[in-house]
């Protein structure tokens, strides 16, 4: 039995893609999905250095209050610049989480809690009693890139950018691939 023109005429008219029609297709899916993995990369990088700055603003407030309650800022026992000691005093300093890594202050260790006096509390850095993304587990303030703010007092040094003060900053990203640029540091002397 024959079958009427009409059908025999539908199924040569209906066929599949090519593989050439596919993969054309995949590879503009491929572009565009690139090109929105690229944006979301620079969003993400920017904000992490609004965060940062936002931060550095903030224990650069805690660090006046700590001043003004004590005439002078914070140092780490026996003025060392080893930049642990420093990461663990700014934050002992800032939380009222322990004081045992700050000069001329009677030793107490952290504990993970931040003070209950609250005079140097940092709001901004505190969640949900004291568990935070801002700190570590050895008691440092991190920056978003998960590495400690680095901290020297200005009589410290001869070399920091605010002499009569004190310098925060971070390096903004921890690339071992990249070289070290301060044009790309956040800090609390460029803001």
């Amino acid at each position: 039995m024959k079958l009427p023109i009409s059908i025999n005429r539908s199924r040569q008219g209906r066929r599949g893609f090519t593989m050439i029609e596919l993969l054309v297709v995949i590879s503009i899916i491929a572009v565009l999905a690139g090109l929105v993995a690229a944006v979301a990369s620079g969003a993400s990088k920017a904000s992490k250095r609004k965060k940062a700055q936002g931060q550095i603003m903030a224990i650069q407030e805690a660090l006046e209050a700590y001043k003004a309650e004590y005439g002078n800022y914070p140092r780490p026992v026996g003025g060392t610049d080893d930049p642990k000691a420093s990461a663990q005093m700014l934050y002992q300093a800032v939380s009222g989480d322990g004081t045992n890594m700050i000069d001329g202050a009677e030793p107490t260790a952290s504990d993970g809690n931040p003070g209950t006096d609250g005079e140097f509390f940092l709001d901004a850095a505190f969640h949900n009693g004291g568990n935070s993304s801002f700190t570590h587990e050895d008691f440092y303030l991190m920056d978003p890139w998960r590495h400690p703010y680095n901290y020297v007092r200005g009589d410290e040094s001869n070399q920091t950018m605010n002499p009569t003060l004190f310098d925060i900053w971070t390096e903004a990203t921890r690339d071992p691939d990249k070289e070290d640029d301060e044009d790309v540091w956040i800090s609390n002397w460029n803001q």
